[in-house]
């Protein structure tokens, strides 16, 4: 069976998904449960959500009134006049100029006690850290949790209802793809899953788009020793890189800390080689893992990802070790 062309395919912008969430939303008003039953428990089953990811319980309301962009805020819901879920919405992008501050503020020029707000950072793209987010009082309300409460709606019949629906899912598909195909046929989001993967597996790092000019590529670092860390590029390299802020100091750290890596990265279980060319400044790869590919795969070709974590955490030992010895060194 072909599948339908589905419009969120191309309404992809922040606008469109603001647009959704405060339909959604709208359903929720009890002036609705007999107009379409099943989505005015599913509008209910996401204030729900909202309100228990700020580990508080649900009121007992009647009314929802959503308004968009009041004093530059995404969405704003106001349960009968006593609550009001404050929703930031993003897909790809992230939090900038102080706007979760901004927006708290101005619901509570609204009148509404800060006990009485529910701050929500709505995000259906990824990101590798939220720890901003909490940290400004804001909740994080991810693409699993709007998935969870999509399923339970399920039975709408409503179009633009499955149609989204359908959208999110696929997006959460190509994410789970590095479970699901050979690395060989990963793609942008298969990394993504990956990374977030691999974030968990191993207890820290971040990774993000760094931008550069040859067009930028997918990244993930650790392993912060004094000058050094390692870094993942999603064209299968692993590289050992520098940050040195004294330009005179630059030629003879990069030369040193290569020789340091080569000469003793076998001991750590693997081999390294010269990038194809130094760099010069304050940031500089000075070694690279010597292999195709430092994702380790299994017998048919997929992620192995206990092999490929452990790699990694020989990698980051190694500059654990060359750090540990630099110190020695200093205090001799």
């Amino acid at each position: 069976m072909t599948d339908k062309p589905n419009i969120f395919s191309f309404a992809t912008s922040e606008l469109s998904q603001d647009a959704f969430i405060a339909w959604l939303l709208c359903w929720a008003d009890k002036k609705y449960a007999d107009v379409d039953p099943q989505l005015h428990q599913c509008g209910r089953k996401l204030v729900q959500a909202f309100f228990e990811k700020h580990q508080k319980p649900v009121p007992d309301y009647s009314s929802a009134v959503v308004t968009r962009q009041v004093s530059n805020i995404d969405v704003l819901c106001e349960l009968d006049e006593q609550y009001a879920i404050l929703v930031e919405d993003k897909t790809h992008t992230g939090a900038h100029s102080n706007q979760l501050e901004r927006y708290l503020d101005a619901v509570i020029k609204r009148g509404y006690g800060r006990e009485k707000i529910l701050p929500i950072y709505f995000k259906t793209g990824d990101q590798s850290c939220y720890e901003a987010i909490h940290s400004k009082g804001y909740q994080p309300f991810l693409r699993q949790d709007f998935l969870q409460v999509l399923r339970a709606g399920k039975g709408v019949s409503s179009d633009v209802f499955q149609s989204y629906f359908s959208h999110l899912q696929h997006l959460e598909d190509q994410v789970e793809s590095y479970r699901t195909k050979p690395i060989s046929e990963w793609g942008w989001h298969s990394w993504i899953g990956f990374y977030k993967a691999l974030k968990q597996h191993l207890g820290e790092g971040n990774w993000g788009y760094v931008p550069n000019q040859s067009g930028g590529f997918l990244g993930y670092w650790l392993g912060f020793h004094g000058v050094c860390h390692v870094q993942l590029a999603n064209n299968q390299e692993l590289r050992f890189r520098i940050s040195v802020k004294d330009a005179s100091q630059r030629s003879a750290l990069r030369q040193q800390r290569f020789k340091q890596i080569a000469q003793n990265s076998e001991s750590f279980g693997f081999k390294t080689k010269k990038p194809p060319k130094f760099g010069s400044g304050e940031s500089m790869v000075v070694a690279l893992l010597d292999a195709p590919d430092f994702r380790q795969q299994d017998e048919n070709g997929y992620i192995d990802m206990d092999a490929t974590a452990n790699l990694i955490l020989q990698a980051k030992a190694l500059l654990q070790r060359l750090e540990a010895d630099a110190v020695l060194a200093k205090s001799a």
